[in-house]
């Protein structure tokens, strides 16, 4: 008789018991422990005798659980518990030693006493005197646990809480497991959120919560064993699933608060009808052709738009026309659909028809890709400026030149574009970020999403996740008003959080507005000035005041919240935009609202910069951090006592560094007015580098520096130039502390 695996789920159960020392036993934790007693009793089937055992304990459990708060000794019950599995344990060693026939009834402890009550009657029996009474007269009834302890609202609530918490947990680890499938810890991540809220929604009979997750995890379990791939439909559908599990247990709390009569009324016969094809193909992809994509009725049909019945007879009409008519036509004559219906119908039949012609490929096949066309960029440019192809008159070199530059630019174009992913995926997020801050906030504010299909390099979602979720913190927190102060400013009750992805040259723009009640310029300048963060004689622009805001440590918040308030978030999310290499932009009207418009570059394998000269150096500038360029005049050029250098820019005096004394570089000019100001902005300020001269723009491929030179304070990385020298690349705030040492 193999009996590890059973020995094994006991030893687990024992170890998980030792280690529950605070004797608080939530409803989630209880419910791991039936999931593992479940997983016993359902191994211990060829064991009578040890599988009645478990059951008994299962029971003795719930009623612990369900009596909790009427528990007089909750230590001597938990002690009873643990010496029940205790039992279980030397019962499951003397059958693996003896046999099964050896165990006629549950087993005797070292003292001689059964710790194992034998049936929910010695259940009972092993609790009395600890509980209530009335309560042991209500568990009685039919000598069955009466279903009643579910209006329990502590119990309940506890679960709902939990419950939400673990959903969070799937929806964050599930974008995970699509980046990295074949990582089995990803898909244990996934899993464990479901088993948990199956094996506590059985215990509180909520059959539907439970068969769901029981579904879900079931799919997830055959991944583990390797039975089914981590395909695009199954991640759909765990989405969904956890979407629909939200909704339920969302329903369930309404009901509790008077709001909701049916608390599981949500129609997962889709859901299930996936799951079912997913079983029938498990590659989620089906026969490569017509026969795999839905029709445009049958979509229709199941985002719900039409009934199966107008379909059929929509179906019937068009085929009386003569010529036949399409579906959609049809359908948009009789009124039954609008054109946008059938037009994102449309779409999902594309999407559908692009999916079962795709292949996966690993992530780091792509990156390896990206990375030789960057070699094949230089190369060909290497060859296009080398002083031979340059002398040499001959035009069919030069078409052939021309020809493989186009080439080389289309190869780099397609190679960066196979690691971009849609920002759908981080958008949905945002989406139902919104609407449980504004549930917790007691404001009513709707979100808006455009440019979802906007597609961004797959290694900068997770990067650009957390300075989004700051942004839309301080937007349903400070941005939208109460509904009352709504009203009384004549603005409609429900706020609006705008989402808009766009491309915009070489960059992806994203942008969060709000309708709210915009900058207040004055009270941040008070701050400011109150924290001693700028000088009260210092004259600031509008657009200089509200970057104020990015500085550390400043909020213009009134109270402190469990969302914001306490001025740790906006130099976070500038400098997490700022490490991608991209900028940050306000635009705010008071009492209209305010945008934060975010930009960053396509791809971090290439950078745009502007190359300039210093002697007979040359260096990278990304045109991300340069504000303008400019020639000063002599009467620009300021010496400030206790300041330094200055130069003048449109009325504003911006500290000078001399790019030259960094880096011990003989210059070809040193007076400003010889040479090129830079004008670039840092984390919180701008400053101006003194330059020979601007060579010009280009993108490069960016290079590591090395372990030796990583931590190079101004220099942030380098690029093989088209001479094949080295150009380093150059970091405006390293510069600026480099220089405020130097002149310290």
């Amino acid at each position: 008789m193999e009996l590890d695996p059973l020995i094994n789920s006991i030893n687990e159960m024992v170890t998980s018991v030792l280690v529950l020392d605070s004797r608080v036993l939530d409803v989630m934790t209880a419910g791991k422990f039936l999931n593992k007693l479940d997983r016993i009793i359902e191994e211990a089937a060829v064991v009578p005798s040890l599988q009645k055992a478990a059951r008994d304990l299962s029971k003795f459990l719930e009623r612990i659980i369900i009596d909790y708060d009427s528990i007089k000794d909750h230590e001597a019950v938990f002690a009873g518990f643990e010496k029940g599995v205790g039992s279980l344990q030397i019962m499951a060693n003397q059958v693996k030693k003896e046999g099964d026939s050896v165990l006629p009834g549950p087993p005797a402890d070292v003292d001689g006493r059964n710790e194992i009550p034998a049936d929910s009657g010695q259940a009972q029996e092993a609790l009395a005197g600890q509980l209530r009474q009335e309560e042991m007269d209500r568990m009685n009834q039919d000598g069955e646990a009466n279903q009643s302890f579910l209006q329990d609202d502590s119990l309940l609530k506890d679960f709902i809480v939990e419950a939400l918490e673990y959903i969070n947990e799937i929806e964050v680890n599930i974008l995970n497991l699509e980046q990295n499938p074949d990582n089995k810890e990803h898909v244990n991540a996934v899993f464990r959120p479901f088993h948990s809220i199956k094996g506590v929604a059985g215990f509180l009979n909520l059959e539907k919560i439970r068969d769901l997750a029981h579904s879900l995890e079931n799919a997830l379990d055959k991944v583990r064993n390797d039975e089914w791939p981590v395909s695009s439909m199954l991640i759909d559908i765990i989405l969904d699933g956890a979407d629909a599990l939200k909704e339920m247990i969302g329903n369930l709390r309404n009901r509790m608060d008077g709001r909701e009569e049916e608390p599981l009324r949500v129609d997962i016969s889709a859901l299930e009808m996936r799951l079912k094809k997913l079983e029938e193909d498990p590659s989620g992809q089906g026969t490569v052709g017509e026969s795999n994509v839905k029709k445009i009725g049958e979509i229709l049909v199941e985002d719900g738009v039409i009934r199966e019945e107008t379909l059929e007879m929509a179906l019937k009409e068009a085929s009386r026309s003569v010529p036949p008519r399409k579906i959609g036509e049809t359908l948009i004559e009789d009124g039954k659909v609008t054109p946008k219906q059938v037009s994102q119908a449309l779409r999902k039949q594309a999407s559908q028809i692009t999916d079962a012609t795709s292949i996966r490929v690993d992530t780091r096949k792509l990156d390896d890709l990206v990375n030789m066309v960057g070699e094949l960029v230089i190369t060909q440019t290497m060859i296009r400026q080398s002083p031979i192809v340059q002398g040499n008159k001959e035009r069919k070199l030069f078409r052939d030149i021309s020809q493989l530059v186009t080439i080389t630019s289309e190869l780099q174009r397609l190679s960066t574009s196979l690691r971009m992913i849609p920002i759908k995926q981080t958008f949905q997020r945002m989406s139902r970020l919104v609407r449980d801050l504004s549930r917790a906030a007691g404001k009513t504010i709707n979100i808006e999403l455009e440019g979802e299909d906007t597609e961004i390099d797959r290694n900068m979602v997770e990067e650009i996740y957390n300075p989004l979720v700051h942004l839309i913190r301080n937007a349903v927190d400070h941005g939208i008003e109460s509904p009352r102060e709504r009203i009384d400013c004549g603005k409609p009750e429900a706020g609006l959080i705008t989402l808009k992805a766009y491309h915009r040259g070489g960059y992806v723009v994203i942008e969060i507005a709000d309708n709210g009640r915009g900058l207040n310029k004055g009270k941040i300048l008070d701050k400011a000035i109150r924290n001693r963060l700028v000088d009260p004689q210092e004259s600031l622009s509008d657009a200089d005041i509200f970057r104020l805001i990015f500085l550390p440590g400043l909020s213009t918040a009134d109270k402190i919240t469990d969302v914001s308030g306490r001025g740790v978030g906006m130099d976070v999310v500038k400098k997490a935009i700022e490490k991608l290499r991209g900028k940050i932009e306000i635009e705010t009207i008071e009492g209209r609202g305010t945008t934060f418009i975010t930009s960053f570059p396509l791809t971090m394998a290439i950078i745009d910069g502007m190359i300039v000269r210093v002697g007979r150096e040359r260096y990278i500038i990304p045109t991300t951090a340069i504000r303008q360029l400019l020639r000063p005049t002599r009467e620009s050029y300021n010496s400030v006592i206790n300041k330094g250098e200055m130069i003048n820019v449109r009325g504003n005096l911006l500290p000078l560094v001399r790019l030259y004394d960094l880096f011990d570089i003989e210059p070809e000019h040193k007076e400003p007015w010889e040479s090129i100001v830079v004008v670039v902005d840092g984390e919180s300020r701008s400053k101006c580098l003194l330059v020979d001269e601007i060579i010009g723009k280009e993108e490069v491929v960016i290079k590591g520096l090395g372990e030796g030179l990583k931590m190079v304070k101004g220099v942030s990385g380098g690029a093989i130039m088209g001479d094949g020298s080295v150009g380093l690349i150059l970091d405006p705030e390293g510069l600026f502390e480099l220089s405020e040492e130097k002149a310290a």
